[in-house]
């Protein structure tokens, strides 16, 4: 295992991220990024983890970083009209997501898990590749690229699991997921939630499936 994916273990166990808040280490508005590091400087990051990693002389470095700041729509004063209108039916609509990083995110994750023939998507595929290649201007930066996916996966907006590793199956990919049950994911991707059942029953013929079991018990 490389130094770096150690380093992104630590980072995304949500375990490290509750202890740090418990201590008041952790505040809001703030996300965290983990480095190993020798005696004099960081370790090379590409480096296995088992070979280069001395508990004796070695350390873990733990910075904390402001989130970047969604951008927020202000609604502009509505002037009252003089002469009510007439009350008319209006269709109720879904308000619109506010645009801001966390919304690119979402919508970048949702095109990524909808890609044919992958079963999961890696978080550093997602994280280094994906939203790179989106174009987000925001995403340039590497520490606001994992500032803002890890408040998503704070914010249970994106959920993560370890999946087997097709080259090294002894090495656990980790994997990102939308948590599509939130409604904020919902109101992004512009799904609806009219809490209307899918299922529909249909009428067959003949007499009730209860009766036909009770007399067969007879």
């Amino acid at each position: 295992m490389k130094i770096e994916e150690v380093e992104h273990q630590f980072e995304q166990n949500p375990k490290v991220g509750e202890i740090l808040r418990e201590f008041g280490l952790l505040r809001d508005g703030y996300t965290f990024s983990v480095r190993l590091q020798g005696e004099s400087r960081h370790k090379r990051r590409t480096s296995a983890f088992e070979k280069y990693w001395d508990p004796e002389t070695d350390s873990i470095c733990i910075r904390f970083e402001p989130l970047p700041q969604e951008s927020k729509v202000v609604p502009k004063p509505v002037a009252a009209s003089a002469t009510a209108a007439p009350s008319e039916p209006v269709a109720k609509k879904s308000a619109p997501a506010a645009a801001g990083p966390i919304s690119d995110l979402v919508q970048a994750l949702d095109r990524s898990e909808s890609r044919p023939g992958y079963s999961f998507v890696a978080l550093k595929w997602f994280r280094d590749t994906a939203l790179l290649s989106e174009g987000f201007s925001w995403a340039a930066t590497d520490s606001v690229r994992k500032s803002v996916l890890s408040d998503a996966i704070n914010r249970r907006l994106v959920l993560t699991n370890p999946v087997p590793n097709p080259k090294s199956p002894q090495f656990p990919v980790t994997a990102v997921r939308l948590n599509r049950l939130m409604p904020e994911v919902k109101a992004i991707l512009g799904i609806r939630d009219d809490n209307v059942p899918n299922f529909h029953p249909v009428q067959i013929r003949g007499e009730n499936l209860s009766a036909t079991i009770l007399r067969d018990r007879r």
